[in-house]
């Protein structure tokens, strides 16, 4: 959904210069990379596509049914996705249901990560906040998807967030019971 945070957070990550009186403008479109490390310590290129984001008006037709929101380029393209929602605003929240829907849609039975962070934006305390985040937690639970809040203002509150997913992302090779054929000729050398 539009304004939410989606750029600030990723400025934050990747180069942790946002401040309360950063001037930020509304994306089009733009693609961050970074190099960060995963939970076995090594350091992976990811690449992040930032959207413009998505207005709740768009999310249904009048059928009521759910329209695609995003580019056919993202849904086959991307690997991942990160599914922002502001934790005071409930209807960000329905439109990462839409979101979510349309990528399960289009997936073309690709395998993807997905992660949905809650985004911080005022007092989490307030019971609006904690109505949002309760269904939000609720509904990830429920599609088992991994689910995170954290603050654009608060740089060390999005490493998890980054890493779990560069992690996921990036698996480690798995130990192959393959015999390199080098090793296998000189076993053979070795017994003759």
């Amino acid at each position: 959904m539009k304004g939410v945070g989606k750029t600030a957070i990723l400025e934050q990550v990747i180069y942790g210069n946002i401040s309360s009186s950063s001037e930020l403008h509304p994306t089009i479109e733009d693609i961050y990379v970074a190099n960060i490390e995963s939970d076995r310590g090594a350091r992976e290129k990811i690449r992040f596509y930032d959207t413009a984001g998505i207005e709740s008006s768009q999310t249904t037709t009048a059928n009521g049914t759910t329209s695609q929101q995003l580019l056919r380029h993202y849904l086959v393209l991307a690997d991942g996705y990160i599914l922002i929602y502001d934790t005071h605003n409930i209807s960000s929240l329905d439109v990462l249901m839409s979101i979510k829907k349309d990528i399960d849609k289009n997936k073309d039975k690709k395998e993807v990560t997905l992660i949905v962070l809650g985004n911080r934006t005022k007092d989490i305390d307030s019971p609006d906040c904690q109505n949002v985040i309760s269904k939000a937690t609720d509904w990830c639970n429920r599609e088992k998807i991994r689910h995170f809040t954290a603050s654009a203002m608060q740089r060390p509150s999005l490493y998890e967030p980054f890493v779990y997913i560069t992690s996921k992302l990036n698996p480690p090779p798995s130990k192959s019971t393959f015999t390199p054929l080098s090793m296998g000729r000189k076993v053979l050398k070795d017994n003759s």
